[in-house]
């Protein structure tokens, strides 16, 4: 009896896996991939926000955590993200002090809030992400050139890949189901036998 338990939850998961939110933010930069700007720069950096197809609208709150002496958020704080859309984008304003020395760095961190139309009955969550990456001085040789505001294509790859990875992660998932069902009904023989 417990295990008919456990399969029916696991069924249930499955079938519920589509509640499980799918709104992404693309971070160009990271930890280990920093943003190079030199002393006086002012630049801004975008941050696609990307929705699922199988989403439904979300609507997403952003706020800067860390940096706001550097940073600023010109793009808005509030977002309505369409099912598998990828044409909302954070920008950041960054301006970095002319004072500033090569080797001196930033950090700056903002939250993105989210809450997925819910159907009736469903429960609305507050799902968030924080990104945060730091900003290292540099000569103007060295600084990140790879600064563009036109996102279209980068949006579209990051689209696709999100979607060939949830496609895959339930493909799993009903294997895996599969594989239970079969073990269940053999085991269930088995004892029926004996």
């Amino acid at each position: 009896m417990d295990h008919s338990y456990k399969l029916i939850g696991i069924f249930l998961l499955i079938i519920n896996i589509n509640t499980i939110s799918a709104l992404g933010v693309n971070s160009p930069y990271w930890n280990e991939n920093p943003l190079k700007m030199y002393s006086g720069q002012i630049i801004e950096v975008t941050f696609p926000l990307v929705n699922s197809v199988n989403e439904k609208t979300t609507e997403a709150s952003v706020s800067l955590v860390e940096g706001k002496e550097i940073a600023e958020i010109t793009s808005g704080e509030k977002y309505t993200v369409q099912p598998g859309s990828a044409d909302k984008n954070i920008i950041l304003k960054i301006s970095i002090p002319a004072d500033s020395k090569i080797g001196d760095s930033y950090k700056v961190k903002f939250s993105v809030k989210y809450t997925p139309e819910g159907g009736e009955g469903n429960v609305k969550l507050d799902v968030g992400y924080n990104i945060e990456f730091p900003i290292e001085i540099v000569d103007q040789a060295n600084a990140s050139s790879l600064i563009t505001l036109n996102t279209g294509n980068v949006g579209n790859e990051t689209q696709e890949q999100n979607y060939t990875i949830i496609i895959i992660i339930v493909a799993i998932l009903l294997i895996l189901l599969l594989a239970i069902i079969i073990l269940m009904i053999k085991k269930y023989k088995q004892n029926k036998s004996n």
